[in-house]
């Protein structure tokens, strides 16, 4: 009886027990889960490709005048967190656009931008994160527009460099810890000392302006741990 007893006691102990160690295991995960939380964790590196691309056109339906505009940007970027949420490391991209007027006129500007870039992520969320970024850095810039002018063909190439900063308001979403989906905001904008050549006159000036534009990229991020010394 004693025996029978202790065993059912025992029993009785254990199933009252058996919550509370599963409780003790789940709060340990989730405390696992909230240090790791974010999927932009100091020390990985962040690598990836971002741009847009456009095109329209428009018709004058009573001259039949038409334009065509097509529009371009790419960009590579790299990068490490240095903190939690906090990355920095080196963008370029290149940008190109092309307006034609049927029979009329022509305009083609190429660009080509590289500097250091910071990134800050404002949320801890393991599903991403809305994100402002800042990239300082020098640019070359290369345009030519020709237009006929009294039946005849003149042309106007402006070509040099210059500095600038782009700047970055998005969101990124992230699959898997591994793979961040980004769609942003951009605005640039670039200061430029350009030589200015005419087929007019043959003569070359010197030039200087100011460049911005407005514009939505959309791209994909990898995220990789830094392997282990």
């Amino acid at each position: 009886m004693i025996n029978k007893s202790f065993f059912a006691i025992f029993f009785i102990a254990f199933i009252y027990a058996m919550p509370s160690t599963c409780l003790a295991q789940e709060a340990e995960i989730d405390t696992t889960k909230t240090e790791i939380n974010t999927p932009f964790r100091k020390g990985r590196w962040l690598t990836g490709l971002t741009g847009f691309i456009g095109s329209g056109s428009t018709e004058n339906t009573i001259t039949h005048d038409k334009s065509i505009s097509n529009r371009y940007r790419i960009e590579i970027n790299t990068g490490k967190f240095v903190r939690d949420r906090i990355n920095i490391g080196l963008s370029a991209n290149m940008e190109r656009s092309n307006v034609e007027e049927k029979n009329i006129a022509e305009s083609t500007s190429e660009l080509f931008f590289v500097g250091p870039k910071g990134t800050y992520y404002a949320s801890d969320s393991y599903i991403g994160s809305i994100f402002f970024s800042l990239s300082p850095g020098y640019v070359l810039y290369r345009d030519k527009i020709g237009a006929l002018i009294d039946d005849i063909y003149i042309e106007n190439i402006n070509k040099g460099g210059g500095f600038g900063f782009l700047f970055t308001f998005g969101f990124a979403y992230v699959i898997q810890d591994r793979v961040s989906f980004d769609l942003g905001l951009n605005y640039n904008v670039y200061w430029l000392n350009l030589n200015q050549e005419s087929s007019a006159n043959n003569i070359t000036d010197k030039v200087s302006y100011e460049l911005s534009n407005l514009s939505f990229s959309f791209g994909f991020k990898i995220l990789l741990d830094s392997k282990p010394l």
